[in-house]
C-alpha cells in the first residue's frame, strides 16, 4: 500500500500512537519510518493496524507497569504486567485482522456463470 499523510494519521490513530501536540514521532512507539514500512508492507489499513498492534505486543516488556488501578483511600496502586499489555495488544491485532479479512472479501466482485446470449 502506498503511504499517504492520511493513511499515516489513520494508522497512528488505530494503534493509539498519535503524535502529541507540539511533539514528534519520537514521542510515540513508532517512528515515521516504522509507520511507512508497516503501511508499505500491508494490503489494507486494517492489516497495517493489526501488524502495528502485534509490534506493540512484542515490545510489551518495555511498556508494562502502567497504572491499572488507583485508590486514594488506603492508597492502593496496581500496575499492569507485560502479559496483560501483550494480551490486550494481541486482542486488538485479532480485531483488526478480522476487519481486514472482511474488507478483502467485500471489495471484489464475482462472476458465477457466463452464458452466451441466444441471438438469431
Amino acid at each position: 500500500m502506498l503511504p499517504t499523510d492520511e493513511l499515516v494519521r489513520k494508522l497512528r490513530r488505530y494503534v493509539n500512537e498519535s503524535i502529541p501536540t507540539g511533539g514528534s514521532a519520537a514521542d510515540t512507539s513508532f517512528s515515521e519510518n516504522d509507520v511507512t514500512d508497516i503501511l508499505t508492507d500491508a494490503d489494507s489499513i486494517y492489516a497495517a493496524a493489526a501488524q502495528g498492534w502485534r509490534l506493540k505486543a512484542a515490545s510489551s516488556p518495555s511498556t508494562a507497569g502502567q497504572v491499572k488501578k488507583y485508590s486514594i483511600g488506603q492508597e492502593t496502586y496496581e500496575k499492569t504486567t507485560a502479559s496483560d499489555y501483550a494480551s490486550y495488544c494481541l486482542e486488538m491485532a485479532k480485531m483488526y485482522d478480522g476487519m481486514a479479512e472482511k474488507a478483502d472479501t467485500a471489495a471484489g466482485s464475482r462472476i458465477l456463470t457466463v452464458r452466451r446470449p441466444d441471438v438469431t
